[in-house]
């Protein structure tokens, strides 16, 4: 077994790169689906209106990575997207503090949905693609 980062049966890939994606997207989704509905819950939301909130937030990742892999095959620039969805997704998220109300807690989480779960689909394509034929490495490269 070779080190992180180094050569993989003739293939250098980034290790210590794509694995920081990989942590902070899987950090977010850690910290934000199991606190999401409590916190929705002390903000004086009923049980279907939370679900509905969430709904959307499943909803969107139904749409949003075929849309944003037609566009990468479009354009060819799969780590333009995976930057752009990251930032937008902060971004977007952040918007909950600027309103209030529930149509402005669904239109927040379709915004943050729509580019966040763009951003999964789209790293996987580039760390495979880093990995060549050293599918093997895939798996520490996750962990």
């Amino acid at each position: 077994m070779t080190a992180p980062g180094r050569e993989a049966q003739g293939v250098v890939f980034p290790y210590w790169r794509l694995s920081a994606f990989y942590f902070f997207y899987f950090a977010t989704v850690g910290a934000l689906l199991p606190y999401w509905a409590p916190y929705l819950k002390t903000q004086g939301y009923p049980p279907a209106r939370i679900g509905e909130l969430i709904a959307i937030l499943v909803g969107t990742k139904i749409v949003a990575p075929f849309i944003w892999g037609w566009i990468a095959d479009l354009r060819g620039r799969r780590m333009a997207i995976v930057r752009l969805g990251s930032l937008a997704s902060v971004l977007c998220f952040a918007l909950i503090w600027l309103g209030e109300g529930y149509l402005w807690l669904a239109l927040v989480m379709l915004l943050f949905g729509f580019f966040w779960n763009a951003t999964l689909p789209q790293f996987e394509a580039i760390t495979l693609n880093h990995l060549g034929r050293s599918v093997a490495a895939y798996t520490r490269v996750r962990v």
